[in-house]
């Protein structure tokens, strides 16, 4: 029998339970009894509904332009019906999305799940080889892309139709009428990757996706409640973390990205759209739209306290300052305790495979804890499991386990990897961790070694495959090392083969041909050296990095 470690936030009982703001329930998730709350919505329809409703109140800002929810919704109605008309999306039909951070993004994601169709959200940023390679893993019989992305794309030679959306693109208004599908019924996919370095597309669906959505209202007011417990300031509903607009500044394709343009509408918030990360960006929202939660990455934070406009009123203004991944910079913590007194750090750890919600922490717990990830959330199990699947003691690491009703449904394509990962309901993280007697857990290491730079997810095996491509490449590892403004840097050593020439130039320009550029090692060390291996015969990555 499993042991379960079930200490919460202590703050979790003021919200949640009988007759308190949040109820749960318990429904069939595929078959296997999971946790929701109460008259929540669990399907995407009726997120859009919700809305939809607020009618004439702005709803996307980016530069210039201003869409109200009757404006997005009536688009995005007119483009659904196009799709299904012409272009035969129907229940289930696969749609690639491959734009840049923009209004029609949003529209062409609302549309083709009011039509009944599944999104797949491609990395927008990579190189052509990436973006047809999970066009292909999606089985997308239909892609939407943005003018600079069309060449990339090549409608003439690309597998599928392709249908190139840009601002000028009109369809007259209809009516906003999403099908209603089941909560069973998928939704969307995100890519991720594992050790082999390809990506894999993990498809959630449209009870996993309300479900988040659901927790990100829950964990916005626990979160709002321990802000009035610690710096003793009442929060009204029209104040509250929710409330505040959701300024997106990481990619779409990102779950980070996309959760806002779900979350932010389901509560009449605006979604502003920042197309290049700067201070100025960050602090004009402040100025002039009322922002009160960040969510950042610690470089933007390191350049917010660095810029010139972060007077002691700007900075004041942020109440919550959210973020995601390991540990921060302990001098960052410092200076945001000294610079930003009345501001509560939230960190929260999930990841594509649970829709992003697994552990969470803020506040004085988390300053106290600064290396923890937090307790499981509301409705949400979580456990450490030996590598033989009996339960891990206190403090004793061990790869954590998820279980609850934001789980994805498969791998699409993929069902050898879909077995290693789901299994009796729960989802194998494949990241090494440890709990608390407090019920905190925290993330030790990551087992699919990936590096986050710039808020930015680094699958190092998926460097090192296009390396090992090189021919004059003989071995190749890929890490991150410690950097204080990008969280991490990515760095690769390379073992050439015998004879062989080539500098650390030419070798970054042909990373760059295949992958996005973010992805490409900001330093490449040339070596004639064999990397050192384990007794299994694999390279071993903590001697060689």
């Amino acid at each position: 029998m499993l042991r379960m470690m079930e200490k919460r936030d202590p703050l979790a009982g003021r919200l949640i339970g009988p007759g308190k703001r949040f109820e749960i329930e318990e429904v069939l998730v595929r078959g296997v009894p999971q946790e929701v709350f109460k008259g929540a919505p669990r399907n995407l329809a009726a997120i859009f509904r919700r809305a939809a409703a607020f009618g004439p109140q702005t709803m996307i800002v980016q530069d210039d332009v201003r869409l109200s929810f009757t404006e997005a919704f009536g688009r995005a109605g007119a483009l659904a019906r196009r799709l299904r008309e012409r272009h035969g999306v129907a229940p289930g039909t696969r749609v690639a999305i491959v734009m840049g951070n923009r209004p029609e993004w949003i529209i062409s994601f609302i549309a083709v799940i009011a039509a009944g169709g599944v999104a797949a959200l491609v990395n927008s940023r990579g190189a052509r080889e990436e973006i047809l390679h999970a066009m292909a893993i999606a089985g997308c019989s239909l892609a939407i892309a943005d003018p600079e992305r069309a060449d990339l794309v090549d409608p003439e030679n690309a597998p599928c139709p392709v249908i190139v959306l840009d601002p000028a693109t009109s369809f007259p208004a209809e009516t906003f009428a999403p099908l209603e599908m089941h909560p069973d019924d998928g939704a969307l996919i995100l890519f991720t990757s594992g050790t082999t370095g390809h990506p894999k597309g993990a498809l959630l669906s449209h009870g996993a996706l309300a479900h988040a959505v659901e927790l990100s209202r829950v964990m916005g007011a626990l979160q709002d409640l321990r802000y009035e417990e610690e710096v003793g300031e009442k929060i009204s509903a029209e104040r509250g973390s929710m409330a505040s607009p959701a300024v997106i500044l990481t990619p779409m394709f990102h779950l980070t990205g996309m959760l806002p343009v779900l979350r932010a509408p389901s509560l009449g918030g605006a979604i502003h759209i920042i197309r290049k990360w700067n201070a100025d960006a960050a602090f004009d929202m402040i100025e002039r739209s009322g922002l009160t939660r960040l969510a950042f990455v610690p470089t933007m934070l390191w350049d917010m306290l660095n810029s010139p406009r972060a007077t002691p009123q700007n900075l004041a203004a942020i109440r919550s300052l959210a973020y995601g991944g390991g540990p921060l910079n302990t001098a960052l913590v410092e200076e945001v305790r000294r610079r930003m007194p009345k501001s509560l750090i939230t960190n929260t750890y999930g990841q594509s495979e649970n829709a992003g919600w697994a552990c969470s922490l803020s506040g004085r717990p988390y300053l106290d804890n600064p290396q923890s990830c937090g307790w499981a959330c509301p409705t949400l199990q979580v456990c450490v499991r030996r590598e033989d699947g009996t339960a891990a003691d206190i403090g004793e690491p061990g790869e954590l386990w998820v279980r609850g009703a934001n789980l994805m449904t498969e791998y699409v394509g993929d069902p050898a990897a879909t077995a290693e990962t789901l299994k009796d309901g729960w989802c194998a993280t494949g990241d090494i961790g440890k709990v608390d007697e407090a019920g905190l857990f925290t993330i030790l290491d990551r087992k699919k070694d990936m590096i986050i730079s710039g808020g930015e997810n680094i699958y190092c095996a998926e460097v090192e495959r296009v390396l090992f491509d090189h021919p004059a490449v003989r071995e190749a590892i890929a890490v991150g090392e410690p950097d204080p403004r990008l969280g991490e840097r990515l760095i690769a050593t390379v073992v050439l083969q015998p004879g062989a020439g080539v500098s650390e130039e030419e070798l970054k320009a042909y990373c760059r041909g295949r992958l996005a550029l973010y992805k490409t090692p900001r330093e490449i060390r040339l070596s004639r050296e064999p990397l050192p291996r384990t007794a299994s015969g694999k390279i071993d990555r903590r001697r060689a990095s």
